[in-house]
Parts: structure tokens; sequence; C-alpha cells
């Protein structure tokens, strides 16, 4: 593992030995309704996909949103990937049908292809990294989202656009990551910056694939 992915293991370790299986755990603090909001962003990506659709979850945790997937009765192959041990076991034990692998997305082999590739949260958090070592990270992160997707990827950062910053958190200048990931990866893109929460979240597709322009379930 990488510093950055070490430094995200002992965190969402932590979180989850001392919360287990909720928001808190993964550190989304107690508020299950924003939890909620921020996978029904992720599954956006897959808006009007056809029945059997696969998705790949990168920093799945304990499989929330594997539950949220059968709450709206998608019908979605899901497979889920972290690194913490004790939360792929607990979605393991959660979901016995689905598929949950203990790893480094970045550093797996013989992955994919996946239709659909999420990752909520993992670029949110810097912890004790800089700046320049978190957009290093981030940008070998989106490429490799987006290499292992047939149809999608997508993502969420924290906007620049608040008024304090904590120490803690990534924060990137949507304008700026968007610019980034259009000049690099593809110009078929949507960003999101409308939910009520100090983040946005970034679509991106391949040619003829985009989600629906309402974006949201429920």
């Amino acid at each position: 593992m990488t510093g950055v992915t070490q430094q995200l293991h002992d965190h969402y370790r932590a979180t989850f030995l001392a919360h287990g299986p909720t928001s808190q755990g993964v550190d989304w603090g107690p508020r299950e309704e924003a939890a909620r909001l921020r996978q029904d962003m992720m599954l956006a990506v897959a808006d009007g996909c056809p029945p059997g659709g696969t998705l790949l979850d990168v920093g799945c945790g304990y499989g929330a949103l594997a539950d949220r997937i059968d709450e709206l009765g998608l019908e979605l192959d899901y497979t889920g990937i972290d690194v913490v041990g004790e939360m792929v076991a607990e979605g393991r034990r959660r979901h016995p049908h689905r598929r949950f692998i203990q790893g480094d997305f970045l550093a797996a082999e013989g992955l994919g292809p996946f239709d659909y590739v999420v990752c909520n949260g993992i670029l949110t958090q810097k912890l004790a990294a800089t700046t320049l070592e978190m957009n290093a990270h981030a940008r070998r992160l989106i490429t490799a989202l987006f290499a292992a997707c047939g149809r999608g990827a997508v993502f969420n950062v924290m906007t620049t656009h608040v008024n304090y910053q904590a120490d803690n958190l990534y924060y990137r200048n949507p304008a700026e990551l968007l610019g980034w990931c259009m000049s690099e990866l593809t110009p078929r893109v949507r960003l999101d910056h409308a939910y009520p929460l100090y983040e946005y979240t970034l679509y991106l597709h391949r040619d003829g694939a985009r989600s629906g322009p309402g974006g949201r379930h429920g």
C-alpha cells in the first residue's frame, strides 16, 4: 500500500472498530440520511442500465452501498473491495450472495472490467498527507477508476466553495478537477454540485453510456 492508502487503512479500521457498521463507522458522521444521499449519488451513475449490470465499489467498507442496492431493488451485480479486513468480513457476513475482496484497488490484478465503478468517500479524506501527495494520489486513483469501467465511473470530493476547511479533509476546486478529467480522461462528464453537502460528485462516462439527467434514486 502507498503511504496515503496506509493512512486511510489505519484511520478507517479505527473508526470501524469504534463504531461498527454505521455511518460513523466509516467516518461519515451520525447522519444516516446524509450517508444514504451519498449512496444515491453514487448509484446515479447506473441510471438506465439494463438488469445485471456489474458494479465495483472501491473502498466499500462494510457494504453499505450493497444495503442500499437491495433496499432500492436494483438489479446490479455488486463487487466491493476494501483494504480493511474487518470491514470486508462484515460485508461478507451481511451479503453472502455478493463478492467482497480485501485488498488495495490500485494494486489489484485481474479485477474487472465492470460496467460501473464507484468510489464514495476515499477522495474526501487526506488525513496527514500533504495536498501535493493527495493530488498525486487522486490523479492515480481517478485514472484507475475510469480504466476499470466499461460504461461509467463516479467519485466525490470536498468542494473548495466553503468558508471553512478542515485539515484532515481533501478539498479540490471543482472547475479545476472537471477540466483535468475532460482533458485527460473523457469529455463525457457530469458534475453535480447541487446537493446539500459540502462536496460534489463527478461522473465520467464512456461514449454512448451516460446516466439519466435526474441523477438520483429514491
